[in-house]
């Protein structure tokens, strides 16, 4: 735990940790402009900010990237086969597929 508090202490602004934010601040925006309400949409959006920091100290730059390649084929594809409603949905679910797809990729790597 100690290690953890001294990474955090002595981390420094990357274009990791911006890209980590940018990712997932807009997802939480997103996701709660779809639930509804500035409240919740602020509280979604603050969070995935916060979360988007710490994964991004982790080393996630593999993961983010396969995240944003996912979500702009799934909402591709949303797009091209349900119209401009099904979107959403895609973007979602490509960006889920991504992550898991990219978390998969950093584990195969490492050999485990």
């Amino acid at each position: 735990m100690p290690d953890l508090i001294d990474q955090i202490k002595t981390f420094r602004i990357t274009i990791d940790l911006v890209m980590g934010m940018i990712i997932m601040g807009t997802t939480g925006a997103v996701i709660g402009l779809n639930i509804g309400g500035p409240l919740l949409t602020t509280t979604a959006t603050l969070l995935g900010i916060v979360l988007g920091g710490f994964i991004s100290m982790l080393s996630a730059r593999r993961f983010f990237i396969s995240v944003l390649v996912g979500t702009f084929i799934g909402a591709v594809l949303a797009l091209w086969l349900g119209g401009p409603s099904a979107l959403i949905i895609g973007a979602g679910s490509g960006g889920a597929i991504g992550g898991f797809i990219g978390v998969n990729i950093g584990l195969f790597r490492r050999g485990l």
